[in-house]
């Protein structure tokens, strides 16, 4: 046990961000009482400066020591001893860092208790200084955008634990599925917002202990001293919980994981890791298509829930589209095509603000610019699952126009694919003939009219004829 001497002391530092809120230095802000009776330093010399010019002026191993500075990691505890020539005794010291990245830094006497031994091993003036402007200190380390640590700070706490009294020794590797996905199609402000609530997450459900970095744009890693693999599973457990119970907006987050642990001390960490990693990737191979089915199902299920799309209207539009496809003898794989267009086409509107979708009365150009975007996000959605729906490219055209002024503007005529000219005229007599809060409803025959004056316009000419016909003749029967 540590008991106090009249020679310990504390200092506490608070960090100094420059205009892009990058660190670049540490003022010192408080001292204990006997701090000048003990360095022979005057507190007012020192109090309200920078940590780099009282380095400058004073020296010495109180201000320039190689461990403190290694040690300045925001949000951390670490405790080692030190020897310091300056006061010829020997100090454990205990450097704190709270929320704010705060640093508080314990001086405590153990000469009395320890044969004291000498450390020669001191950083130069010169070497310091160089630390705070070439690394920005301890916040090289840190994740601008999540706040959790990077790569680097991993890979060195990787080889500091790994050592046998933290056996056993687990790595969790984590990989968001989706991300491109999510800023494809919302821009990657959203993503961004996703990678911070997984970051929240992490840092709620694991230890002050365990080191949570990210090291690369959507991969998270792990290392969990003292921990055996059952335990690492639960956690990871923890985390899929969560993020089915904590969605970003309209979107779900979904994470693959892969977890190995070290038992025994002749085991190598880093085939540790690369197992962990390997079991992560065998995850995403198997989860990623059904949580980019999931996702685009869960975006499907809250567009109807904010905008006035039913489920209804697209099994009306299915059937529309259908009895038009069987009266000009379209195949079956245009049929399939159809049945998802029809199911799918709207999704994008999942990334247009719902009191637009929502809005009673007619859209100022500004919203209508809004709306019009759906087509392009919508492609992006039902891209990212290419293997399960190859309709990506029908969406973005379904509101071109058979005259070429339809949106987003790329194709004309015949250049708009058979499937879509299909849908644009069942879409449109849907629309017309059922009552939207901006639009009254028209009468059968004032929908077919309206199609009629259109063909060569809006529609194709040929269909818009065939339809109109095929109506009149269903309605006769």
């Amino acid at each position: 046990m540590e008991y106090p001497s009249k020679y310990d002391f504390f200092l506490r530092y608070k960090p100094i961000f420059d205009k892009n809120d990058r660190f670049i230095d540490y003022l010192l802000i408080n001292v204990s009482d006997n701090f000048q009776s003990i360095t022979n330093i005057k507190t007012e010399q020192v109090l309200g400066r920078r940590i780099s010019e009282i380095v400058l002026e004073y020296g010495g191993d109180v201000f320039n020591d190689k461990d403190i500075y290694y040690n300045m990691i925001p949000n951390t505890r670490r405790k080692f001893e030190k020897y310091i020539n300056q006061l010829h005794r020997l100090y454990s010291i205990n450097i704190f860092s709270d929320d704010r990245d705060y640093l508080l830094i314990f001086y405590n006497d153990i000469s009395r208790l320890k044969k004291s031994v000498r450390s020669d091993n001191l950083y130069t003036i010169n070497s310091i200084i160089h630390d705070f402007h070439s690394k920005q200190g301890c916040y090289g380390y840190k994740d601008k955008l999540t706040g959790l640590y990077n790569r680097d700070f991993f890979e060195a706490e990787l080889s500091r634990l790994d050592s046998p009294r933290q056996l056993p020794i687990s790595v969790i590797m984590g990989d968001m599925n989706g991300l491109k996905l999510i800023n494809d199609a919302f821009g990657h402000e959203m993503g961004d917002k996703a990678l911070k609530r997984v970051a929240e997450m992490m840092k709620k459900i694991f230890r002050k202990e365990d080191i949570i970095s990210r090291i690369g744009g959507d991969e998270f890693v792990v290392l969990l001293p003292c921990t055996p693999e059952k335990t690492a599973l639960n956690i990871i457990k923890r985390i899929k919980d969560q993020c089915n119970l904590n969605p970003v907006d309209f979107i779900k987050i979904s994470i693959s994981f892969g977890v190995a642990t070290k038992t025994r001390e002749e085991e190598n960490i880093n085939e540790i890791l690369r197992r962990a990693e390997n079991r992560m990737y065998f995850s995403k191979l198997n989860e990623s298509k059904d949580a980019k089915s999931s996702m685009i199902k869960y975006l499907k299920d809250k567009l109807e829930e904010i905008s006035l799309e039913t489920k209804a209207h697209y099994e009306r539009l299915k059937s529309l589209c259908l009895m038009l496809a069987d009266e000009i003898g379209l195949g079956e794989k245009e049929k399939e095509e159809l049945k998802l267009l029809c199911e799918f086409h709207d999704i994008g509107k999942i990334g247009v603000p719902s009191h637009i979708l929502q809005k009673r009365g007619a859209l100022s150009d500004d919203e209508w610019e809004k709306v019009r975007r759906h087509s392009e996000i919508g492609y992006h959605i039902i891209g990212a699952s290419k293997d399960t729906m190859a309709i990506d490219e029908l969406i973005l055209v379904h509101h071109e126009r058979w005259d070429g002024k339809g949106y987003p503007g790329l194709l004309r005529n015949d250049e708009i694919p058979l499937v879509v000219r299909i849908f644009a005229i069942a879409d449109a007599y849907d629309a017309m003939v059922n009552e939207r809060p901006y639009k009254k409803r028209l009468t059968h025959e004032e929908a077919l009219k309206e199609i009629e004056n259109k063909a060569g316009s809006q529609f194709d000419p040929n269909l818009a004829k065939i339809f109109v016909e095929m109506m009149k003749k269903a309605e006769a029967i």
